[in-house]
């Protein structure tokens, strides 16, 4: 058995890893667009060396490029031994950040990657990661109250169709097709707030 394990939400528990450095570990996860929620923990075997914690990363083949995708999750420590990741879509990150980025094979599927690094070191990624996230939560809302201001906006110049008089230098566009292209654009911001820079 060795020192992490995880189990995928409705999946038996894996403990089998690769180590493919001193500190790295690998786990392959099988058809990871099924699963929504893994949980890393440690297993007991042995603790991690004192001011040390495990930093999780998940792994996906890209297949627009040869590089992964490979994204900073969490981390788990011997005063945190588990901890549940949420999977989304995935999503880039600087990849000088990322200490598998010549360990890793492509091919070999996606993989949970597991790094002992320094725990200061994983303290401050996590929380480089959650003002990245609040940034992303403050994008998401200013962007929100905009599209609801520019469709109140819109909607006041309406018009019923008894009201309108032929005019052939002016376009008239339906309420409905802007409440459709509003709703639109709130789904897309939902599943990713930095959709508009691609």
């Amino acid at each position: 058995m060795s020192l992490f394990g995880y189990v995928a939400a409705g999946r038996l528990i894996q403990t089998e890893c690769e180590q493919i450095a001193e500190n790295q570990f690998v786990f392959v996860v099988p058809d990871i667009d099924r699963v929504n929620h893994v949980v890393v923990f440690l297993t007991g075997v042995a603790a991690l060396p004192d001011g040390f914690a495990a930093a999780i990363y998940i792994v996906r083949p890209d297949p627009q490029s040869p590089s992964p995708i490979i994204q900073y999750m969490g981390f788990i420590a011997n005063q945190k031994p588990s901890a549940i990741f949420k999977l989304g879509r995935p999503k880039m990150q600087d990849a000088s950040l990322n200490p598998f980025a010549s360990g890793l094979l492509p091919q070999a599927g996606a993989q949970i990657a597991i790094s002992i690094e320094p725990l200061d070191q994983v303290v401050q990624l996590s929380a480089d990661q959650s003002a990245e996230a609040t940034t992303k939560d403050v994008v998401s809302l200013v962007t929100s109250k905009l599209l609801e201001n520019f469709s109140e906006y819109a909607a006041s110049f309406a018009i019923t169709q008894a009201q309108m008089i032929p005019a052939p230098n002016e376009m008239f566009i339906p309420v409905s097709a802007l409440n459709r292209w509003v709703a639109k654009i709130e789904r897309r911001l939902a599943e990713d707030p930095n959709f508009w820079r691609t």
